[in-house]
């Protein structure tokens, strides 16, 4: 159950807002071993219109940019049905996501997160030719990108199947069963007027455990706003009140 739960963690927290997204990510994009830019983190290619792309005129006048990106300037861009018709010819998972451009200069951007993680796509979409920017499939994920993807579709139940499902039901079932046998057990064995939890040796002496704290509270920072808080509440409460303290010590 340990390591079902540890698994669980840790493939959860890469999917995460701020410790998957904004470090994990960041970090496996950046040194080239996850995923390709743009995917989670990075930016996005642009889309560029050029004046031969609407006009004919002179060669030297060809690559000028266009400096109006819309219907008055002569340029629309293509429907949802033409971004669409462009994904299924590229045999996309059916389940995808059509994101539309935020600006001017911005991409259809088309994002899938199916069954299996090997069928997973990212495409950049130009909005204005529908020409593809960017095409990123599993292949083309680094070592840790690969890892990472099969992890979560795996946390989500859906890489393996049935099977997949009933393993995971097994494992929440686990879960709940350790919380309530904990539960009563504590109950059982505590003595009256006290919490009966044993005696801890003190931090100073225990080095492994204050290095293991430090490198979990500065890796999860949340894990260390909930140390600092566990302590403040301990020095300024729980020590300080005689029936809490004699409750919890």
């Amino acid at each position: 159950m340990s390591l079902a739960i540890i698994f669980l963690v840790i493939t959860g927290l890469l999917w995460s807002g701020f410790w998957g997204g904004t470090k994990v990510q960041n970090l496996t994009t950046n040194a080239g071993i996850g995923y390709p830019p743009s995917i989670w983190v990075g930016s996005a290619p642009e889309s560029t219109i050029q004046t031969k792309d609407i006009a004919d005129v002179p060669w030297s006048a060809q690559t000028m940019p266009v400096p109006s990106s819309d219907q008055y300037g002569g340029f629309v861009p293509i429907s949802i049905d033409d971004v669409v018709r462009i994904t299924n010819d590229e045999n996309i998972y059916p389940t995808y996501e059509v994101i539309y451009p935020s600006s001017p200069e911005g991409v259809f951007t088309i994002s899938v997160f199916p069954p299996k993680a090997k069928d997973e796509a990212t495409l950049h979409i130009d909005q204005y030719t529908g020409a593809i920017l960017a095409d990123y499939r599993y292949e083309n994920y680094k070592p840790l990108g690969k890892l990472m993807a099969w992890g979560i579709t795996v946390h989500k139940g859906l890489e393996y199947g049935v099977m997949n499902q009933i393993i995971g039901l097994i494992v929440c079932m686990g879960i709940v069963l350790l919380v309530i046998s904990g539960l009563i057990m504590w109950w059982k064995r505590k003595p009256n007027n006290r919490l009966g939890a044993p005696t801890g040796p003190s931090i100073i002496t225990k080095k492994r455990v204050t290095i293991l704290l430090l490198l979990f509270s500065f890796v999860f920072p949340l894990v260390g706003l909930s140390v600092i808080f566990v302590f403040v509440l301990d020095w300024l409460i729980l020590r300080r009140i005689p029936r809490l303290k004699q409750f919890f010590y």
